[in-house]
């Protein structure tokens, strides 16, 4: 039996159907790279609830982290940092109720945060927070102090006083916005202590410090969690590989000493 179309013998029949074989194939092939360079919008992700819809008798809780780079984490290979071993450590006590944001950008200095606590959505997530982690002025030193191999004490002094109007004007606009959440700024570390100056870096260290202290207390609920002393002695067992930054280690301190000042209870004998 011979089949045809149209009276066509079967060659005639296989070869239309080739022709339409491959005009689909290439219509195929050209709605294939449409979409590769001209994608279409995906279905958006679940995201995290944003701070206005939460309700604060649910039970939920927000931690806001603000600051430079090591609120990022910068120099923690597990990329956790301190903030996210606080979440870590609070998972374990409130489950999913706790929300940790993570506004930290490294290289930020006092002038920078200050601009940054005034964007709208910033705002929003300091209204609702239930706790609030500040790591900010190392930029500030560093960049005032021209290094420590050429300190400029003028330039450093210059510093230091638009740093404290900084500092000041950020804890008062937070305080404006949420007068409840406790507010956690770290002290900051002197990452050259195992350097010959390692004296004249650490007195400036702890003039700043003193600084942090000094504005922090004319707040309430502000604390100060300090951190000089754990990168005094030993700076290389706690520093990251470019000697500024906190490693693993460096950071796992720094959450013990937040979760220590927050008077979270630890569940079992987990470390953060």
């Amino acid at each position: 039996m011979v089949l045809a179309i149209k009276g066509q013998p079967l060659w005639t029949a296989i070869g239309a159907a080739a022709l339409l074989s491959f005009i689909l194939l290439a219509a195929g092939f050209a709605l294939a790279v449409i979409d590769f360079f001209h994608p279409a919008p995906t279905a958006p992700k679940p995201a995290v609830v944003a701070p206005e819809e939460r309700d604060s008798e649910s039970g939920n809780k927000l931690l806001v982290s603000l600051g430079d780079s090591l609120t990022r984490g910068t120099g923690d290979m597990t990329g956790k940092g301190y903030v996210g071993r606080v979440h870590d450590a609070m998972q374990k006590i409130y489950g999913d109720k706790v929300t940790a944001v993570n506004l930290g950008i490294n290289g930020q200095t006092s002038s920078d945060l200050a601009k940054q606590i005034r964007q709208p959505q910033v705002r929003k997530f300091l209204r609702r927070a239930t706790w609030i982690t500040i790591t900010i002025g190392g930029n500030d030193l560093f960049r005032a102090s021209g290094g420590p191999e050429q300190v400029d004490r003028v330039a450093i002094d210059k510093g230091r006083s638009l740093y404290r109007k900084n500092l000041s004007r950020i804890l008062k606009e937070i305080r404006e916005l949420n007068g409840e959440a406790p507010v956690f700024i770290y002290g900051l570390y002197n990452p050259f202590g195992d350097l010959p100056d390692q004296r004249e870096t650490s007195r400036l260290v702890m003039e700043w410090n003193e600084t942090i202290t000094e504005v922090s207390r004319q707040f309430t609920r502000v604390v100060v969690v300090p951190t000089f002393d754990l990168f005094q002695l030993d700076p290389s067992r706690y520093l990251y590989s470019d000697h500024f930054h906190p490693n693993q280690e460096g950071y796992r301190k720094m959450a013990e000493r937040l979760l220590h000042a927050m008077g979270e209870p630890k569940k079992g004998d987990d470390r953060p």
